[in-house]
């Protein structure tokens, strides 16, 4: 699904990885030197870009590119450039945020000090766009703390429901509202940021339960918790295993919810005049929809194996 990403798009993000890593290199080498092994792990590739190209990763690059191409035939490349730099080095400061909170091995507590260079590259990217009484700055401080504050929520987390699920759990990738919010103001169309912001409160209930979904094995190992796995403990029967639940019901119900979303995007996408955003959730859907029958196809193979043994 890499074609979500035009040529220049792909060029753009490429250049604020590098540009991050760059700047870093010239400023505080000896950071640079610590955060770029941490920044390549995440990639999995020779090319730090690659983790945000990836076609399953929340489309945080997308949507601004988007919310754009809805009020003009292409995009401002100078304004793109702008937030792509910003959102790259946001998405750095959260993960690694997320990775020390987990205990994630590949994140040593001692890159904790790139924090600082991340959170004010993540902000100075917008100083040239937004004097300091714009509105877009009230906006940009309580999303702000809304993203800290949920992962800081969803970190205390033992019972989660769908109300909880909703206002917690899915709004761990609400600072993707900043740079949607950037590019209105900047079109003097503040008016579009609420139905994109709701767009993208539903996309992060989608994400996240797709992640939760397919994760359930390793986030039970890990002693996690998700929305999945706390509606698996109050809706198990007695002495029923995780795995016979899910094979029974709950692999079933998530999907149907998360189907139930998709509906819901793919119409709100229709409200927004967005084909390429239309276009990706049939792409993502399609996605969901293959490997939902790659596990069902899995669970009937088990099935079959229970029935044989007795």
């Amino acid at each position: 699904m890499s074609n979500s990403y035009d040529s220049q798009l792909r060029l753009i993000v490429a250049e604020a990885v590098s540009c991050i890593y760059q700047n870093m290199d010239n400023s505080v080498p000896f950071m640079a030197q610590h955060s770029a092994e941490w920044m390549q792990q995440l990639s999995g590739t020779s090319r730090m870009e690659d983790y945000f190209l990836h076609p399953i990763a929340f489309p945080m690059f997308l949507l601004p590119w988007w919310v754009e191409k809805t009020l003009q035939p292409s995009p401002d490349a100078t304004l793109q450039r702008a937030i792509a730099y910003s959102t790259a080095n946001g998405y750095y400061y959260i993960r690694l945020i997320d990775n020390l909170m987990d205990g994630d091995t590949d994140a040593s507590l001692t890159l904790l000090p790139t924090l600082n260079f991340f959170h004010s590259q993540f902000q100075h990217s917008y100083y040239n766009y937004f004097p300091s009484d714009h509105p877009f700055w009230h906006l940009f401080h309580q999303v702000w703390w809304r993203s800290g504050e949920s992962a800081m929520e969803d970190a205390y987390q033992t019972d989660i429901d769908l109300t909880r699920f909703q206002e917690i759990a899915a709004q761990k990738v609400c600072a993707a509202k900043i740079p949607i919010a950037a590019v209105c103001y900047y079109h003097q169309q503040p008016e579009l940021i609420q139905p994109w912001s709701n767009f993208v409160d539903l996309l992060g209930c989608w994400h996240q339960m797709t992640n939760d979904l397919f994760d359930w094995i390793k986030d039970s190992t890990h002693h996690s918790q998700t929305y999945v796995l706390c509606e698996a403990a109050r809706q198990k029967l007695p002495q029923e295993s995780l795995t016979m639940w899910m094979m029974r019901y709950g692999f079933n119900w998530a999907c149907d919810l998360l189907q139930s979303w998709m509906a819901e995007l793919q119409q709100q996408a229709i409200a927004l005049n967005s084909p390429d955003l239309s276009q990706y959730l049939i792409q993502r859907e399609q996605m969901f929809l293959r490997k939902r029958n790659e596990v069902i196809a899995g669970f009937t193979g088990m099935n079959k194996l229970i029935n044989v043994l007795g």
